[in-house]
């Protein structure tokens, strides 16, 4: 698994010196759905950016892998009550159920293979008319895909990710049984937000 810690420090450096605001952007458009007294799920939040739209009614888990990031999540000032827990998703276990998950491009770190195991997972943890944010790439023409695979390569170098393509997330969606409610684009359409609903 990828781990982030050398990179921690400029990051967010990095991220707006390509996309500007608008990952931030996408990442937390949905963001005002969450309902009051909601237990939110966040994988892969890194620095923590996103803690800041919450409110004190919030219960948030904030699952991530790097030790590095959750240093600086923890300096991002949040109205909500914030449980940071450093562990692998496929191997952390949870006793409680989440009303929300939010996946901020996260799972585009993994191979299908393991988002086979993480999505039936991520659904058993959701409640009943539990809702899931997944921010990520969805590149519409080549001169996106190009970027796509710098981003993998600069990523195999810094982080040792292993995996190197961009997963069918609506075939997984699909495939888990979720259905997209919400659906918001983002530099030139190759970043999209969306947000979905378990139907069973």
């Amino acid at each position: 698994m990828a781990n982030f810690n050398r990179l921690a420090g400029f990051y967010d450096f990095l991220k707006g010196l390509v996309f500007g605001n608008e990952l931030h952007q996408a990442i937390t458009y949905f963001l005002s759905h969450t309902p009051l007294n909601s237990e939110v799920l966040i994988i892969g939040g890194g620095t923590g950016q996103l803690l800041a739209n919450f409110k004190p009614t919030h219960k948030i888990t904030y699952l991530e892998l790097s030790e590095a990031m959750i240093i600086r999540a923890r300096k991002v000032r949040s109205g909500a009550e914030v449980n940071f827990v450093q562990a692998d998703i496929l191997e952390w276990k949870s006793e409680v159920e989440f009303d929300l998950v939010i996946t901020p491009f996260v799972l585009d770190c993994f191979k299908e293979k393991q988002l086979n195991l993480i999505y039936p997972k991520l659904k058993n943890l959701l409640k009943k008319r539990g809702k899931w944010i997944q921010t990520d790439f969805y590149p519409k023409n080549r001169v996106q895909k190009l970027l796509i695979k710098i981003m993998y390569s600069f990523f195999r170098l810094s982080a040792g990710l292993e995996t190197k393509q961009l997963p069918d997330f609506n075939k997984l969606f699909d495939k888990h049984n979720f259905i997209c409610t919400g659906k918001a684009c983002f530099y030139h359409s190759m970043v999209e937000s969306k947000i979905y609903q378990n139907i069973e």
